[in-house]
């Protein structure tokens, strides 16, 4: 039920598109919940975690629609945010119906009549055997406990008509030491423990670590199946959470499930792990103090439903083979970048040795792909806005790739101007570690960028990349569930380790062993969606600097061409003539030579007689001259006349293009 329903009006005002203008973005769990990014976590003092921040617009107090944080240093923000979010949806109601009381809220707890009998009805069935036992003090204790197993003989309903009759569950015992209620239901005349139980309904929770009020706000904020919310009227508040398990076993791993889905900062008392637990029952005495309920029926109506959500573990929705036999691969809407390269939520690596132009080659990428325009023919779906937090470069280095990258590719003013949204720097030499990721989020919330490039990985990882549970740590406990829930895709600019001393150690690596070219443990490239490798490779004297730019995991999906057009895994690249800017070049690798005319390849013995077709005579082939392309036809034509196989024209056409872009290059 919405927290606020419209009052007979036939076009109700949509109350969750208006929280979300107050709020921003959302994600809602139901019709009622959601989770959204808390407009004052800038000022949060510990890491902001997944579900910390919850508005809802169910009524289950009776008060207004309400932002929980579990954060306290934001209070003041979140009220105000609760302020304007109250207005602006009675502010709707009133428009669509002039004169009407505002909303209509849910009962409170006190409609429900008396809080034992509501309790009752709520959480147990008409025949369920209910144990209830009386609190005492033992002798030199000043802590209460059950006085006995529990008066085990009684239904839910007999319970309710003998507390009727005598006016009320309090004066069914005396003593003022409070009031047990055990939270399962039990076989008729048992002892009270969990062989006893007949149904595995219910959890525990309890928490009295933490001031009432704080309890009482991470729970109800906690989203999870919550049948009753009791104050135990002492230091904690109860919370019977629907598990409904088949057996012991499944209500033990369900709790586990639960627990885990509380934030850390939520002590809870361990000892309430058991189905036959005893909790405070409402209307009881404790001293001067009454034990109530809270509220009923919060979050979802059941475990299933909870589950279904993504129970608490920051988890999506499980996939069904249904959903993978309809999914449309050739219009993924979560693509970015190439043909599904890199998708919403993604991660690159670019790994190169320290000094080549790093930094300036992801301004490259990021000025071209935020102007929607392709990089070495790599396009984005759309024009993408880039934030970079960075350490290494000042203004002026900025200024110098900017620039450099705005002569050499071109830029209009035009271009130049629908940068300035698109584009957004940050210099960060502070912050690492669980630091940096809040920090990152902040901005990624303040900015909305698609890309979010961190430039060197090193300076912000904050501690030795060597080792496997950093990188884990890092990358998947606190920068996954960012890009996660807000579809950035993280781009890292990662360093090499030490050249080795032989020369010839990487001349066998394929493009898959050099995704593990960047310094640190392995477990960054496994984590990494792409390992893109910048390296220097060997020039003829004479020849200006080149490098060769290699994708290493997802390869061929990026659409990336050589300068002839035909598709690559890796290009090769230099520094430009004019500013700092970077652009594509033809293979400086000369080619092997071939062996004089005559030349015979043979089998066996050297004296043997010379057998085999004489390799061509690499002679000028005039055709190539007034060709565009290189048909099947023209290639067996010029097979025959120039007595070569067809692989060598393949290649002598190929060179030919090279060198005829490249000559094209230079004069430009």
């Amino acid at each position: 039920m919405i927290r606020y329903r419209s009052k007979g009006i036939p076009d109700a005002p949509d109350f969750r598109k208006i929280a979300e203008s107050v709020l921003g973005p959302i994600e809602w769990q139901n019709a009622e919940t959601g989770f959204c990014t808390c407009p004052g976590a800038e000022l949060h003092t510990s890491p902001t975690k997944d579900r910390d921040c919850r508005v809802t617009l169910d009524a289950e107090d009776g008060y207004a629609p309400t932002l929980y944080c579990f954060h306290d240093s934001c209070r003041e923000v979140v009220a105000d945010a609760n302020r304007r979010l109250r207005s602006e949806l009675g502010k709707a109601e009133w428009r669509a119906n002039p004169g009407a009381a505002a909303f209509v809220p849910r009962p409170k707890v006190e409609d429900y009549g008396d809080p034992f009998e509501a309790l009752l009805k709520t959480c147990f069935e008409p025949t369920d055997i209910v144990s209830i036992a009386p609190g005492m003090t033992p002798d030199g204790e000043t802590r209460a406990v059950p006085e006995h197993g529990g008066v085990n003989v009684y239904t839910r309903d007999e319970w309710i008509e003998r507390a009727k009759a005598k006016g009320g569950v309090a004066r069914l015992f005396s003593g003022k030491s409070g009031l047990y209620i055990r939270i399962n239901p039990l076989t008729p005349k048992a002892h009270g423990g969990d062989k006893d139980v007949t149904r595995f309904r219910h959890m525990l929770i309890e928490s009295d670590k933490l001031p009432k009020a704080e309890q009482e706000k991470i729970l109800r904020a906690s989203g999870l199946p919550i049948a009753a919310l009791i104050d135990s009227g002492g230091s904690s508040i109860h919370a019977w959470v629907r598990v409904d398990a088949a057996n012991k076993e499944e209500f033990h791993a369900r709790r586990e499930r639960v627990w885990k889905s509380l934030p850390e900062a939520f002590p809870i008392d361990g000892q309430n792990k058991n189905p036959s637990r005893f909790s405070r029952c409402p209307g009881g005495l404790r001293g001067e103090a009454v034990q109530k309920l809270l509220a009923l029926n919060l979050g979802p109506a059941s475990f299933e439903e909870w589950e279904r959500e993504g129970d608490g573990l920051g988890l999506a929705a499980p996939l069904r083979v249904s959903e993978l036999g309809r999914f449309d691969t050739a219009n993924d809407p979560n693509t970015v970048l190439g043909n599904r390269w890199l998708c919403r939520g993604g991660s690159l690596v670019v790994v190169g040795q320290s000094g080549v132009g790093k930094s300036s080659f992801s301004m490259q990428l990021a000025v071209m792909w935020a102007l929607g325009l392709p990089v070495f023919n790599i396009r984005p779906v759309r024009p993408l806005r880039s934030l970079f937090i960075q350490a290494e470069n000042d203004i002026g280095d900025l200024a110098e790739m900017f620039q450099g990258v705005r002569e050499g590719m071109g830029l209009t003013a035009e271009q130049t101007a629908a940068l300035e949204e698109n584009l957004i720097f940050y210099r960060d030499t502070i912050h690492c570690g669980a630091d940096f990721a809040k920090t990152a989020e902040v901005l990624i919330k303040r900015h909305k960028p698609d890309l979010v490039w961190g430039d060197p990985l090193l300076n912000y990882i904050g501690d030795d990349a060597s080792q496997q549970k950093v990188v884990s740590e890092f990358c998947g406990r606190l920068l996954n569930p960012i890009s996660e829930r807000t579809g950035i895709i993280w781009c890292w600019m990662h360093h090499t380790g030490k050249p080795t001393a032989d020369p010839r150690a990487k001349s066998h690596w394929t493009g898959s062993d050099m995704a593990y070219s960047g310094l640190g443990s392995s477990a960054l490239t496994n984590w990494a969606r792409e390992v893109a490798v910048l390296t220097r490779v060997k020039t003829p004297d004479g020849m200006p600097l080149t490098f060769r730019f290699e994708l290493c995991k997802r390869r061929r999906r990026a659409g990336m061409t050589d300068v002839v057009g035909n598709p690559t895994e890796g290009i090769y690249v230099r520094h430009g003539d004019t500013g700092i800017c970077w652009q594509q070049c033809a293979d400086p690798t000369p080619p092997e030579k071939e062996k004089p005319s005559g030349a015979t390849y043979t089998i066996g013995k050297k004296n043997r007689a010379p057998k085999g077709r004489p390799k061509a005579v690499e002679e000028e082939i005039e055709e190539f001259k007034t060709m565009q392309q290189l048909s099947k036809e023209t290639l067996a034509e010029l097979s025959a006349k120039y007595g070569a196989s067809h692989a060598t024209i393949k290649r002598r056409w190929k060179a030919y293009r090279e060198n005829l872009i490249q000559k094209d290059t230079n004069e430009a």
